[in-house]
């Protein structure tokens, strides 16, 4: 696929999307500070770890905190498929002013699919999600859809876009329903530990506002001694 047309499918995509976020703005700015740890085993599997902390509108100072981990097999040089499980400890206040706190337990699977073009990087992923609430019974089953770009400019910094949408298939809280598009960039310190500062539109379908999110996302890559 030429370069032009890879910048114009994703250019398409944002804009569009972006489109339907023409609507009130919760001036709340939300900060997403994240550790990532990518543990290479050998050249085939990969050991994926994060840690995450979210503020959110509205809610206490740290009004989430997750773990995930899962691995990843690499099928070839474009393809990867993984699967994992995550844990959620999520706290909200009500309409009244009362707190909850709810924990999930999540069980995921995903496919990822990625091209090179000269400074380019194209990564299209989908993931199916099973989410299990501790306050209520059954299990919502969650898909969601990454289109990303990654542009590098030199050996240091590197461009990131992308757009996530992401859909409930059961009537489990499916108006969390939600969208979330991104501009930043990468500095790196070595060629395995990098920082990002990402810039979020983060919307769910089902609401009239949507909501600025600032990613602080620390990247560090462990290569296993073989």
């Amino acid at each position: 696929m030429p370069i032009s047309k890879l910048t114009i499918s994703a250019s398409f995509l944002l804009v569009m999307t972006g489109a339907k976020a023409q609507s009130a703005v919760n001036k709340h700015i939300s900060w997403w500070p994240a550790y990532y740890l990518k543990y290479s085993i050998n050249k085939r599997w990969l050991l994926n770890t994060d840690v995450q902390a979210r503020n959110f509108a509205n809610h206490p100072l740290v009004g989430l905190v997750a773990v995930r981990t899962g691995v990843h097999y690499q099928l070839s040089r474009q393809w990867i498929v993984g699967g994992g499980v995550a844990w959620f400890h999520q706290k909200q206040i009500e309409a009244l002013g009362k707190k909850t706190v709810n924990d999930e337990l999540r069980l995921w699977e995903e496919v990822r699919h990625e091209v090179k073009f000269k400074k380019w990087q194209l990564t299209n992923q989908f993931r199916t999600e099973q989410r299990h609430w501790t306050s209520q019974d059954g299990v919502a089953f969650r898909f969601r859809y990454k289109l990303a770009a990654d542009h590098i400019f030199t050996e240091k910094w590197k461009g990131l876009i992308g757009n996530e949408l992401m859909w409930q298939s059961s009537k489990t809280k499916d108006d969390w329903d939600q969208y979330r598009i991104w501009v930043g960039g990468e500095y790196a310190f070595t060629s395995k530990n990098q920082v990002q500062l990402v810039l979020m539109n983060w919307r769910q379908f089902s609401s009239h506002t949507w909501q600025p999110v600032v990613r602080v996302n620390f990247v560090q890559a462990i290569n296993r001694a073989l």
